[in-house]
């Protein structure tokens, strides 16, 4: 009997349901999500919604004059939407600093985007700080952007051997690691 070119657990050898004589394939098959994502996943949702309605709430009480109102077009409202989803999928990574500091960006971004739809395209930035308005979704993200930089190197650092299993090193990043006692 053949050995099975699919990942065990992950994938089945089946049949082309239309096409029988082509041969067996690899199916991908659901399973369920494990708990650790599953709590991972909450430590992104929970602080996102909770900054979000912070920030849409402090947006709704401050008064904002008229000229501290930034335009966003469509299309900038589906990039932050993509990233979202994006910040939503780092929820995989086995690291919970890397979820909550996905939080606060989501968190942020979420509160921007809400608040756009909320009136008419425009975002509020109700603190004005000499030259520069900014409202706390751009605090928010602006806090968690260098500490999910920092907690995405460190899931990178620790897990390279896993890395270099998938993608295997170029030489110029093997001298590199020679040369740094990696």
């Amino acid at each position: 009997m053949a050995s099975s070119p699919c990942a065990p657990g992950r994938l089945t050898r089946t049949r082309h349901p239309r096409h029988p004589k082509r041969g067996r394939s690899c199916r991908l098959v659901a399973e369920p999500m494990p708990g650790n994502v599953l709590l991972r996943l909450w430590l992104v949702l929970v602080p996102a919604l909770a900054l979000a309605a912070v920030d849409i709430a402090v947006k709704a009480a401050v008064p904002t004059s008229a000229w501290d109102f930034h335009q966003r077009s469509h299309t900038w409202s589906v990039v932050v939407v993509a990233l979202l989803v994006v910040v939503l999928a780092l929820a995989v990574l086995p690291s919970r600093l890397v979820a909550v500091a996905a939080g606060v960006v989501a968190g942020g971004a979420l509160g921007n985007v809400v608040s756009a739809h909320l009136h008419g395209g425009r975002v509020p930035n109700p603190f004005v700080v000499g030259a520069v308005a900014l409202n706390l979704a751009d605090v928010f993200i602006l806090a968690g952007m260098p500490v999910l930089t920092a907690a995405l190197v460190r899931v990178t650092v620790r897990h390279r051997e896993r890395i270099d299993r998938l993608i295997p090193p170029r030489r110029w990043e093997r001298a590199l690691r020679r040369r740094l006692g990696l």
